[in-house]
């Protein structure tokens, strides 16, 4: 693999540095503009660029994620960011679907560590507990970030646990917010999908305006209207018991499944002014969120159907309401003596509320309800940090010595709430009508069952950290960083780390960087808290599975241990070529090794596991899963990219852009079943879990770009290749499906008309493609056509047309 990752690099050198030669022989004149970046993230103790990073640096600017067209920061940063990788497609059938996270290298959506202006950003409440690339992850909602309050967005493809803390394991991805300290803008856009649904209104702005000592204040927000998208066919199902004349008839065989309708509202507040010695900051949020969600049809002839209520069956829908909220207070201050100190202090908490309607409770008979609140889920963070840099004049080194060291506080909690009585209950009424009557009736509410009592609870902890890191400039060639960081977690102990990286000018033009580091992840408070029972109907007999919170007893009784940090060992290594000013290329090799990745365990049923729940009192219970520390991993990998951009004679600018990605994962060693089932042939990874660790994502991505631009008008052109992915049956391989390639053609004009306005018109997918259909034998659910782990192209092409007013 290694081998021909490297030879990989060497291709895409040569292949750039004749791409230049060529330029440079013909009539073009250089443009002026920089390649290089300023980036926060990558050095604890320095100002570092793109270009000159001892890592690999990936910046998106504000504007560029306008220019996508993109609905939500996560789309913007999938067409833009090759490392990215995040399903767009994916039909929106339950809460956790509609929180956009990110995942970088090939890895969990919960090992990248998302920070705002260099500040920890707190985590949903919402955990995965279905399936997915977010199977088992509880991750940062992109969606609560409005793009007008962007600057940029700076993507450390680098373990950095050392510096930066828990979750870094693939990278860091940090937004820099905008400082604006005079005028408005305000945008308009509309959206519509090709095939006639998903219209999209939005409008969002940003105000800036000065305080006192050279501060400013910036308001950002945005405002969102998404119409559902469908992604189904029809279902051919029977729909009634046998001879009912009504079966010709029935009208609801195009039931919806694909993206729900969503509504947000995001607003963003960055400040910041020098009063006296110091300089004080602060920054917030306020999101709003309510997303509509649905369950798969209950026919009219289904059990779960109390036909009294509903004679023609019913689709449950589901309706989530988040609320997120943040805050960051700080001051900045220090001497030439002393040193520069940042004291901060971060709270960020996320509440989601879902409540299911057009439902059933069977359990309950003709006295259900239709509509039933199923329980709250809520995430709250409060942290204090204090850095520290400073530069010293070291007698044996030729430069000074640039040290950073900080500590940190953290207390976190995660709770779950009880939904009402009719949401989880069995009633204890059996089946009214039809050929089971009188058989055990499925309790609580269809679509999505509450949270019961027993599945309620809070949980919490304190994380106490130092950090050191130490950068010097050895010879006027040579960087060497040495990064340490060690952080006590009251729920499972201490872990510490540290990261080393170089950065050799092998000439003017050409430098190597590569770095080694050790790094974790802590398993989330949800992972931990998060409880979920799940009745079922098997042969007439009442069979309840239950995700039950690891430290609790009846998990124990399957053998469950507590959790423990995923701990990862990283290497990176590659070349930086800048040829000119104008012009660059990167080629980075990577491996990244995780031991005790957490993950969500099979359900684990069976005589064995009927056998121990009795014995330790848990009769009512016949499956189980739970979280757990079960395998370990390899990741390997090839990141790429390059800028070139020259103008023409009469100011025409043309600007190209390449980004690549190839990893690949495997699974290197597996924990074994609890003893407790030796025996049984259970295990806790299943062939479909195992598959989405491994062939969930594709294998590769490459991004080819075109920015032309003279006097008023602009274009912009992009082509996406996204590589195969592959899904496992959960027994049978005959049954599993390779998905090929997808390639995704982006086109953009922009115009703009005087100082105070521009427009855009644009369409993503020009060519409507879209991803392979899922056979039919695999459709869960039936009327489904394409994979949840489809990157993007359900809906095929989209058009936009954006407005812009500037103040």
């Amino acid at each position: 693999m290694i081998s021909t990752l490297l030879a990989l690099n060497g291709a895409a050198l040569m292949a750039t540095e004749a791409c230049a030669q060529d330029s440079d022989a013909g009539d073009s004149t250089v443009a002026p503009s920089e390649v290089d970046t300023v980036v926060v993230i990558g050095s604890r103790s320095g100002e570092a660029t793109v270009l000159n990073s001892a890592a690999p640096v990936q910046v998106v600017s504000g504007a560029d994620l306008a220019e996508s067209g993109a609905r939500t920061l996560s789309e913007a940063l999938q067409s833009t960011v090759p490392s990215f990788s995040f399903p767009t497609s994916a039909a929106s059938s339950n809460a956790a679907s509609f929180v956009k996270g990110v995942a970088l290298r090939g890895l969990a959506a919960d090992q990248t560590l998302v920070l705002v202006n260099g500040k920890r950003r707190h985590a949903s409440a919402q955990l995965n507990a279905s399936t997915g690339v977010t199977k088992g992850a509880q991750t940062v909602d992109l969606n609560s970030i409005p793009l007008n309050a962007i600057e940029r967005v700076e993507v450390l493809l680098d373990g950095a646990s050392a510096q930066y803390g828990s979750d870094a394991v693939a990278g860091v991805v940090n937004i820099v917010l905008k400082e604006s300290t005079e005028g408005s803008d305000l945008s308009a856009q509309f959206s519509k999908n090709a095939k006639g649904d998903g219209d999209t209104y939005s409008v969002g702005g940003s105000l800036g305006s000065t305080l006192p000592g050279d501060g400013f204040v910036t308001v950002s927000f945005d405002a969102w209207d998404i119409d559902a998208t469908r992604l189904s066919t029809l279902d051919t199902r029977q729909m009634y018991f046998a001879n009912d004349p009504r079966e010709s008839t029935y009208d609801n065989r195009d039931w919806f499944y694909g993206s729900g309708a969503s509504k947000r509202y995001n607003l963003f507040v960055n400040a910041e002014s020098t009063i006296g010695w110091a300089t004080l900051y602060g920054f917030g949020s306020y999101g709003w969120r309510e997303d509509h969600g649905f369950g798969n049809l209950r026919q009219p002839n289904s059990d779960q159907t109390v036909r009294a209520l509903f004679p023609d069956g019913f689709q449950p829908f589901l309706d989530i309401k988040s609320q997120d909220a943040s805050a960051t207070v700080g001051a900045r201050f220090g001497s030439d003596a002393l040193g520069a100190f940042d004291l901060s202090a971060t709270y960020g908490r996320n509440r989601v509320e879902s409540v299911v309607w057009n439902t059933n409770n069977a359990s309950l008979g003709t006295a259900s309800g239709t509509r039933f609140d199923t329980g709250d889920l809520l995430n709250v963070q409060s942290s204090v940090n204090l850095d520290w840099t400073h530069s010293f004049d070291v007698p044996v080194l030729s430069a000074p010595l640039k040290v950073a060291a900080g500590v940190t506080y953290r207390h976190e909690s995660y709770e779950v709430f009880e939904g009402d009585y009719g949401s989880w209950a069995n009633g204890g009424v059996r089946i009214i009508d039809g050929p089971n009557a009188g058989r055990v009736a499925t309790p609580a509410s269809q679509g999505f069952g509450g949270f019961s009592p027993d599945d309620a609870g809070r949980l919490s902890r304190d994380v106490e950290g130092a950090y050191v890191e130490f950068e010097n400039e050895l010879t006027e060639k040579l960087r060497v960083t040495l990064s340490g960081r060690s952080e006590h977690y009251s729920d499972f102990g201490s872990t510490t780390n540290g990261r080393l990286a170089l950065r050799y000018e092998v000439l003017p033009s050409l430098a190597w960087r590569g770095s080694a580091s050790t790094g974790y992840r802590a398993p989330s408070l949800g992972q931990s808290a998060y409880s979920r029972t799940i009745p079922n109907i098997t042969n007439g007999v009442l069979a309840t599975n239950r995700l039950a919170r690891v430290d609790s007893a009846l998990a124990r009784a399957l053998g469950a241990t507590s959790l423990t940090p995923e701990e990862s060992v990283n290497f990176s290594t590659g070349l930086v070529w800048t040829p000119t000013s104008h012009a660059s290329l990167t080629a980075d090799v990577y491996q990244i090794d995780i031991d005790d990745r957490i993950v969500l365990s099979e359900v684990l049923s069976g005589p064995l596991v009927t056998a121990a729940l009795n014995a330790a009192g848990f009769s009512t219970f016949s499956g189980l899963q739970y979280f757990t520390n079960a395998a370990d991993t390899r990741t390997r990998g090839l990141d790429v990219t390059g800028r070139y951009g020259f103008t023409f004679g009469g100011g025409h600018d043309l600007n190209f852009s390449l980004g690549y990605n190839r990893n690949e994962t495997e699974i290197t060693g597996r924990k074994p079943t609890p003893s407790v089932l030796a025996g049984s042939n259970l295990v806790l990874i299943g062939r479909e879990s195992a598959g989405i660790i491994e062939q969930a994502n594709p294998t590769s991505f490459v991004r080819l770009a075109a920015d032309y631009s003279f006097d008023s008008f602009s274009a912009h052109l992009a082509g996406l290749r996204y590589g195969t992915y592959k899904t496992f049956h959960t027994s049978n391989p005959a049954l599993d499906q390779t998905y090929g390639e997808q390639y995704v053609v982006n086109l953009s004009a922009d115009y703009r008309f005087s100082d105070a306005f521009n427009a855009t018109l644009g369409v993503n997918n020009l060519f409507d493609s879209h991803p392979d259909k899922v056979l039919p034998a695999l459709r869960n659910p039936v009327v489904s056509l394409y994979s949840n782990l489809s990157p993007e192209g359900g809906a095929g092409a989209v058009y936009y047309a954006r407005f812009n007013f500037s103040f």
